[in-house]
């Protein structure tokens, strides 16, 4: 198929109307929302864009390890009207420890050069604390039968208790508990495994958009040998290319 981009500069953005962008492959980029199928990184590279069911979700292993390994930990879910200063110095030391593209900031992720604009997205943020002390944060918009994740951040000395997929736990308990549909973790890149813990939820039950048919279909139909899931002990299984 031929790459494509597109973007969208819109002054409001209602729940109903995030709920049919992101079931059409578009994702948050600021305040504006934008779809697109191929990343630029020394070349064009194929970028599939993810949808989890959230009844489909199977509980695994892995998820029960974690949750059991983070359990002295505190979880809070607020909206969020402005960023924190404790969050956006958490997501400095994050950022100084990684290779990471994006802003510098959470307020420059989620308002680009209009900080003081008041945002189109209803956002919340979340905040993992070890007693008082924040060590993972992240921020996810919210429609009406949907929600997306946009940006999760943790403390690097804490790095071990994968507060990333950990994140993705603790939004999911804020969304089953409203009774939300669907979770939109952003995408998977074709020839780059950085993306592939967003499968860490359950590769059998990811969808990925299929543009050309404007439909949703599995991603282990459209990646057979990259992404394969053992029933037999229910935990997945990754299996990288070699390319």
């Amino acid at each position: 198929m031929e790459p494509y981009f597109d973007i969208r500069y819109p002054d409001a953005l209602s729940g109903g109307e995030l709920d049919q962008l992101l079931a059409l492959g578009w994702f948050r980029m600021h305040q504006t929302i934008f779809t697109t199928s191929h990343l630029q990184r020394e070349g064009l590279f194929r970028v599939h864009w993810l949808r989890f069911e959230l009844e489909q979700l199977q509980v695994h292993r892995s998820h029960k390890r974690l949750r059991n390994r983070n359990r002295q930990f505190s979880a809070e879910i607020s909206p969020l009207h402005h960023v924190p200063a404790e969050h956006e110095e958490l997501f400095a030391r994050y950022r100084a420890c990684i290779d990471f593209d994006g802003a510098e900031s959470v307020a420059g992720w989620l308002w680009g050069d209009e900080p003081h604009r008041a945002s189109i997205y209803q956002t919340h943020c979340l905040a993992i604390r070890d007693g008082g002390k924040l060590i993972a944060g992240g921020c996810f918009d919210l429609g009406n039968d949907s929600a997306a994740s946009i940006l999760h951040y943790f403390d690097p000395a804490y790095a071990r208790f994968s507060l990333g997929r950990y994140l993705m736990l603790c939004t999911l308990d804020y969304l089953r508990g409203r009774h939300y549909r669907y979770y939109y973790p952003g995408y998977v890149v074709e020839g780059d495994a950085k993306m592939d813990y967003k499968l860490f939820l359950g590769p059998e039950a990811a969808h990925y958009f299929d543009p050309e048919s404007a439909q949703w279909k599995p991603l282990a139909h459209l990646l057979p040998t990259r992404f394969q899931y053992n029933f037999a002990n229910s935990r997945p299984v990754f299996i990288r290319n070699a390319e």
